[in-house]
Formats: C-alpha cells, sequence, structure tokens
C-alpha cells in the first residue's frame, strides 16, 4: 500500500512544483486616527505629545487659544512638539493661520517649496555679446 500510495505522489507531482512558495500573512494595516487638538496651555502640548506616542494618530493641533492667552507658552509650545516630533520620526507643518499638522513617520507631510525660482531655459548669448 504504501508503494502504490508513493507511485501516485510521484505521478501527480510535476517535476519542478516540488517547491512550495511561502507567503506572509496579509494583515490589514492598522486604522489611522485623524484626532483634534487645543493647546490652551503648555500641559495640552504634553497631552498631544502622550497621544503621539502610540503612533497611528494624526493630530491637527488649533494654537489660536494659546496665541491669544500667552504668546511665550505658545512658543514652548510649539518647540516642545518640534522636539518630540524629530525624537520620533514624526513630520510637523503649518496648516497656515492656527493649525499646525502632526504626522507619525509613516506618513509624510507634503510642503512644497515656497518662492522657488522658476528655472527658465534661455539660448547662450550671443558671441560679440561681451
Amino acid at each position: 500500500m504504501k508503494k502504490f500510495l508513493s507511485w501516485i505522489k510521484n505521478k501527480a507531482s510535476a517535476p519542478g512544483q516540488d517547491e512550495f512558495l511561502e507567503m506572509e500573512e496579509m494583515r490589514p494595516a492598522a486604522k489611522v486616527t485623524v484626532k483634534t487638538y487645543q493647546l490652551e496651555s503648555f500641559e495640552d502640548a504634553k497631552r498631544v505629545i502622550s497621544d503621539l506616542r502610540v503612533g497611528n494618530i494624526i493630530g491637527l493641533v488649533d494654537m489660536k487659544p494659546l496665541r491669544e492667552k500667552d504668546v511665550i507658552d505658545l512658543k514652548r509650545s510649539i518647540i516642545k512638539l518640534k522636539n518630540v516630533c524629530a525624537e520620533f520620526g514624526a513630520d510637523i507643518a503649518s496648516l497656515g493661520g492656527d493649525w499646525i499638522v502632526i504626522a507619525p513617520g509613516f506618513a509624510e507631510i507634503y510642503k512644497p517649496k515656497a518662492n522657488a525660482p522658476e528655472v527658465i531655459d534661455m539660448p547662450p548669448p550671443p558671441e560679440n555679446f561681451y
């Protein structure tokens, strides 16, 4: 009986198909959460930082309340957020006005180059130009 089963196995398998291709299990990527924050004090920046440590949160931060209240604390908060973003490999950018966005390391915030000079192809000057 063993010989018969091995004979069937040999006949059923084509040459070169004895190898198996291992595939990683496809798991859905973790969901990313977009969360809004309001900076009303320096302590609120610490709350944003603790949420960013999770790694799957994109933070939209409204700085207007702190800007109207205390500009020095606003600067301290922004510096703290920038330093933490650099530490974690996160990205931070201004959305203009009173909002900033903070994205984790796997996401990149597109930042267009402002006032970049436009390159114009011009023909060379004539020989007797100088």
